[in-house]
């Protein structure tokens, strides 16, 4: 597009070498200099499809379709003599209807444009074929092709130019303008044109027009627009003055000639003008209260969904655009949510909670109504003004617990060893392999864990719904499953009912009613109101085990991050790390390139999700700030290990092995091929290659000690005092300065705003990496090995050294009776060969917390 418009400068410096004609002949074209006073600007500065008519380019400037429609008060024969209509965007339609002549003698034509045009907010181009009928024999119109660019590359300067070539002789009008904002907003735009003809000079014998447009508030637009007057050199003058309400705006202007004569006053009603309109709320919708209702019936609430066919998943960042335009819209006075059947990851749940005590301190009413509430849900659900219950729902209170499994007879059974590499007092991940109890220091995290989030659900239940003291508690010890009559008494719920009739179980005498009308400003707001490209703040997922090309995907990801650092347009970017770890290196990677953001300025903000623990706390640790929730399991700063090897399994399968070697530790990693089984180690580690294992494991650990004190600012000392492996609360690691303060995704973007120094007028691009997938392909089924160890464990360790991935293909997904992240850590002590983790047991996360969608 830069070569298109570098080519029409250049070919219109050209035109400044042809000859003037003595005296000009009619033009064969719709001419822009005489017939454009609907426009309040020049094409290039006015934009939608109003403009496109002289510059196809404008349709696609407001990124999204319109629908302009125009005309004047000149009168030649009576009634609507002049008026057209443009509609469209990449696709586009218009229509100009003109009558000439007098009283006595009169005629018409219709010049029709059909085109095409995209872009982006940085530059749009289109292209349009225009015809001609009626009385062309009076006034001479040609087929002739419209070509049109409009350059924004800046929020102070709009640059465009368009050709009208005729088909039928060598007739063209090319038109240049120039629109320029002083302060860099849409307060003051100032405006200027030059419209020359194929057989004119370019600077002798063009034509001039500007513009000067001032918006005091939002919605209202006022200014002048003057012409120089074709063959005259006289000035005409109009004066321009609109308002947008919601997506309808209305535009008028007075023409006056150079005696100051009114000559004729033209209209312009627009739908989805380029600019920000007046939210205003219909009258004949305010019979009492209104509410936005939300079916949110049997939705999983996670990060990202797949853009097509997925009606189960709902995308938070979608969710957060509804409130958000919900709570601005004052033709809304809250919300209704049908959450029936609703689920979500616990942190998100928290999120939404605290997104809907925002609408409460806007004043507004918040309804829910639910079926079976879980504690999860319940606590969810209580910040309600009002809480409807299913008739046959029940509210299920049993309280908190977290029961962890333990593999040691398991393994013993089937002939196979299994040596910890446990060196810190916390670090319990392979308890599950080594034990058959729980640990002290493990209950005591454990316990931790269960008393926050009972805590939290149980205090902040009994706030917003005024409980009496020990209500909450008693419901839990006494009833911890009640059902909707007994949830009715209990003043746990409000009402009980189904959703279809919920507005009439509401307050009679507030007149509530539910609406399912998206609200206003939930479509693509005006892109005139910010010339340019927007700032990005990309919000990116680094959700799952830290793997290299799974989970957290810390190859691509960290590619993405480094790219980041140098694109100017990214101003600053959210990290969601929602991680129980797993391999040292993938994490590294994530991190080294939040450092790298950093060092280029552009600050990156963490928010935690369910957990970020271990190589999920090592991805925060160097975030600008961490921010995290009441409910994420986080920390465990630690490294740990282990061996899995054969201590009879292939005997008892009839299975003898032997080996050569050379090198005192060549045999560690042979292995023995049990049919049906797969490949496990022959032997455990001896007393010197534990030796070494610990000397390696503590070097991490120290690495990672020192990386954390560096990347928080803390002593060393001080670190080491809450690592040692330990899980804390989100709370309790703010407390301990790991995290800097309880917040939400949503106000992570808010501080990564405010970070970057984006004043809040300014409208910001929020995309989420990794991109949305199309839709979910089919998971066909593949014959699971009966063991997690059929890889080669010689060939593991070789990628391990090489850096590749090492996830043997016969491992499945997932195995029979265990969730994905229960096998993806069996998966990783498995084939690690020995390699330090820094990884969290899923044992050590409640069953809520383990649900990966």
């Amino acid at each position: 597009m830069r070569r298109r418009f570098t080519l029409s400068i250049v070919l219109a410096a050209v035109l400044a070498t042809v000859p003037a004609t003595a005296g000009e002949a009619p033009l064969p074209l719709l001419d822009y200099r005489a017939e454009s006073w609907f426009l309040p600007g020049s094409p290039g500065v006015t934009g939608g499809p109003a403009a496109g008519l002289f510059n196809p380019a404008a349709y696609a400037m407001s990124g999204r379709t319109g629908a302009d429609f125009w005309w004047n008060d000149r009168s030649v024969r009576s009634g609507l003599d002049n008026y057209g209509f443009a509609l469209g965007g990449g696709l586009n339609f218009a229509m100009l209807n003109t009558t000439w002549g007098d009283r006595s003698a009169s005629y018409q034509t219709r010049d029709y444009q059909l085109g095409a045009s995209a872009g982006s907010r940085a530059m749009t181009f289109g292209l349009g074929y225009r015809w001609s009928r009626g009385g062309t024999a009076h006034h001479p119109r040609e087929k002739a092709l419209v070509a049109g660019v409009v350059s924004r590359k800046h929020r102070w300067v709009s640059t465009g130019a368009s050709a009208a070539l005729s088909l039928e002789s060598s007739a063209a009008q090319y038109i240049f303008d120039l629109g320029l904002r002083p302060f860099g907003r849409d307060w003051v735009t100032l405006g200027a044109d030059w419209a020359v003809n194929d057989n004119h000079r370019f600077f002798q014998d063009g034509s001039w027009g500007a513009s000067v447009e001032v918006r005091p508030v939002r919605g209202v637009h006022l200014g002048a627009r003057a012409r120089e007057r074709v063959g005259s050199g006289d000035v005409d003058l109009a004066f321009v003055a609109g308002i947008n309400i919601n997506d309808l705006g209305v535009t008028g202007l007075p023409l006056t000639d150079p005696d100051g004569h009114h000559v004729m006053t033209s209209w312009l009603v627009r739908t989805n003008p380029p600019a920000a309109g007046i939210p205003l709320t219909n009258p004949l919708l305010r019979k009492g209260e209104r509410l936005h209702a939300v079916n949110l019936e049997n939705r999983y609430l996670t990060y990202q969904k797949y853009r097509y066919f997925d009606d189960v998943r709902l995308a938070w960042l979608d969710l957060l655009r509804l409130l958000d335009a919900t709570l601005d819209d004052p033709a809304y006075d809250g919300i209704a949510l049908n959450l029936a059947g609703f689920r979500g990851r616990p942190s998100l749940m928290w999120e939404l909670r605290e997104k809907l005590r925002e609408f409460g301190s806007a004043g507004k009413t918040v309804v829910i109504h639910g079926d079976r509430l879980l504690p999860a849900q319940y606590h969810l659900a209580s910040v309600a003004d009002h809480l409807s219950l299913d008739p046959q729902g029940v509210v299920a209170l049993p309280g908190t617990a977290l029961a962890r499994s333990y593999l040691k007879g398991t393994l013993e059974k089937l002939g196979l060893g299994f040596q910890e590499f446990r060196y810190f007092t916390y670090k319990s991940a392979a308890e599950t392999l080594s034990r058959d109890s729980m640990s002290d220091a493990d209950r005591q995290q454990r316990q931790r864990i269960v008393d926050v989030i009972y805590e939290t659900y149980a205090r902040d239940a009994a706030a917003t719904r005024g409980l009496p003291a020990g209500a909450y508690d008693t419901a839990v010890d006494e009833q911890a499953i009640l059902v909707a009559t007994e949830a009715l008494n209990a003043k746990l719920v409000d009402s009980i009912g189904r959703w279809h009739d919920l507005s009439d179980r509401l307050d009679p005498q507030r007149k509530i009613r539910l609406d399912g009308l998206p609200p206003v400003g939930l479509g693509h707001g005006g892109w005139d109101d910010q010339w340019g490209p927007r700032p990005r703040i990309p919000v990116v997922f680094a959700v799952g085990p830290c793997a290299m090309d799974s989970g957290i995907k810390g190859r691509a990801t960290s590619d993405y991050l480094r790219r980041l650092a140098g694109d100017p347009l990214v101003a600053a970017v959210v990290l969601r790390a929602d991680s129980p770890g797993g391999d040292a290196l993938p994490s590294d990677l994530i991190a080294e390139a939040v450092r790298l953001l950093k060092d280029a300025g552009k600050p990156v903000i963490v928010s935690q999700g369910d957990v970020a623990a271990s190589g999920g706390y090592w991805i925060s640790m160097d975030g600008t700030e961490i921010l995290t929730t009441p409910v994420t399991i986080t920390g465990s700063i630690g490294v740990i290990g282990g061996w899995v090897w054969d201590d009879g399994l292939a005997g008892k399968a009839g299975v003898t092995s032997d080996v050569v070697s050379r090198g005192a530790h060549a045999d560690l990693f042979t292995t023995v091929n049990v049919p049906l089984l797969g490949s496990i180690p022959r032997r455990p580690l001896d007393e010197t290659e534990l030796a070494r294992i610990e000397i390696l494991i503590r070097s991490m650990y120290g690495d990672f000690v020192t990386a954390v004190a560096t990347g928080r600012g803390l002593d060393e000392t001080a670190v080491r005092r809450v690592a040692e492996g330990r899980v804390w609360m989100g709370g309790d690691a703010v407390e301990h300065g790991l995290c800097d303060r309880i917040g939400t995704l949503d106000q992570a973007i808010a501080l990564a705003r405010a970070e970057a120094g984006l004043a809040a007028w300014q409208d910001v691009a929020v995309v989420e990496y990794p991109p949305r997938r199309l839709f979910p392909f089919p998971n066909f089924l593949r014959l699971p090995s009966l063991l997690p160890f059929s890889d080669s464990w010689n060939a593991t360790w070789q990628r391990l050294l090489t850096g590749a991935e090492t996830t043997p293909a016969a491992i499945p997904a997932t195995l029979e009776g265990l969730g994905p992240l229960d096998t993806a850590f069996i998966r990783a002590m498995a084939t690690a060969a020995g390699r330090p983790l820094l990884m969290l047991s899923p044992e050590d996360l409640p069953a809520e917390w383990r649900e990966v969608d």
